[in-house]
């Protein structure tokens, strides 16, 4: 990774595009220094608006809870085919709207990394090599979803996994995860977020609010959205003061069964055993599907993580995979469907979700 830090030196353009000579990378940003060749950063955040319109309430929406259903989403949901290609990179997304729009898709996923020179975060996945993006700065990609969801207010919860890659020193750390919160609540009012705060409720911790208390129902969460980090290293221990909770963050993060602050765990393997012991704990899961690197997209995949009850189901391949194969689906999903292991007697996908014009 140090080598992309070197070739951006050298090929090092402005914020504005101009070129110019690099400033010296310190150890926060030597490891993944952007490949900054995007347009301006704005001078300063906006306020969002407030959301208008009523979600229009399900059937079921006092009974039927976040953990009750089954939806698929994208893996690298911003991503586009890089010009050399190699094998885990041949792919290219949609547009964010039109993924949530025309293909189903309820879960996404934004790799971001901090532009020291700009003081924003960008949405990509490599320096230079798999740099290339359907949004370019994080608050870019937010805001497409929002306008999605402030035109379809009666959406189940989406899911946005927030994966940061830029490795930062102990001090920088909560600094940037204090500015990826501002992002967020630059686009999302805090009432729109569902929150580690909102489940814990008044319970001693996360575990014991779901089992005791449960996820909030779909009537309290329609047109929200529920952030969740993807990483499970010293970030980790810093956003969860020490490994303690999540006491006043905005978003979940990656956790196993035991830890105090668990809600949501990435299983990225379909099959294994934990996923029905996680799910049946009530713990939200992610686990992949088809993907890029997979050399055969077998069906079998996805069968076994819906067996398995997954709620997320992670995929490159969300429309049309290779070969015109058609890609990852729900069955009887609307777009979602209801949970194997989970969902109460008489749950119908379309008391999940069925959208008004």
């Amino acid at each position: 990774m140090k080598s992309y830090a070197i070739a951006v030196s050298l090929l090092f353009l402005g914020c504005d595009g101009t070129t110019g000579t690099a400033p010296a990378l310190d150890a926060a940003t030597a490891v993944d220094a952007p490949d900054d060749t995007g347009p301006a950063c704005p001078a300063a955040l906006g306020t969002p608006a407030a959301r208008t319109a009523v979600p229009t309430r399900g059937p079921l929406d006092d009974v039927l809870r976040l953990n009750h259903l089954q939806a698929k989403g994208t893996h690298n949901s911003y991503h586009l085919r890089p010009a050399i290609v190699g094998p885990d990179w041949d792919y290219s997304q949609a547009p964010l709207d039109e993924q949530l729009e025309s293909q189903g898709v309820r879960a996404l996923e934004l790799d971001i990394r901090w532009d020291h020179r700009c003081g924003r975060f960008r949405v990509f996945h490599l320096p230079i090599l798999d740099a290339r993006s359907t949004c370019d700065l994080f608050t870019d990609c937010l805001a497409i979803v929002r306008r999605w969801s402030d035109a379809h207010p009666s959406h189940h919860p989406l899911f946005l996994q927030i994966e940061p890659k830029d490795a930062w020193d102990a001090p920088t750390t909560e600094l940037r995860l204090t500015a990826m919160e501002t992002e967020i609540l630059s686009v999302f009012p805090r009432d729109l977020v569902i929150t580690p705060d909102e489940v814990r409720g008044g319970a001693a911790s996360l575990p014991e609010a779901i089992r005791t208390q449960g996820w909030p129902t779909l009537g309290v969460s329609r047109g929200r959205v529920l952030f969740f980090i993807d990483r499970s290293d010293a970030l980790r221990d810093v956003y969860t003061h020490g490994r303690r909770d999540l006491a006043g963050r905005l978003a979940f993060i990656d956790s196993a069964m035991g830890d105090p602050f668990a809600g949501v765990m990435v299983l990225n393997n379909a099959s294994g055993a934990n996923v029905p012991e996680a799910v049946r704990a009530g713990y939200l899961v992610r686990v992949f599907s088809w993907t890029a690197g997979d050399a055969v997209l077998d069906p079998a995949v996805t069968a076994a993580g819906l067996a398995a009850g997954a709620h997320i189901l992670s995929t490159d391949f969300p429309g049309t995979a290779r070969g015109g194969v058609e890609g990852v689906r729900i069955p009887d999903g609307n777009p979602s469907r209801c949970n194997v292991l989970t969902a109460p007697a008489g749950c119908t996908s379309a008391a999940i979700e069925s959208l008004p014009r």
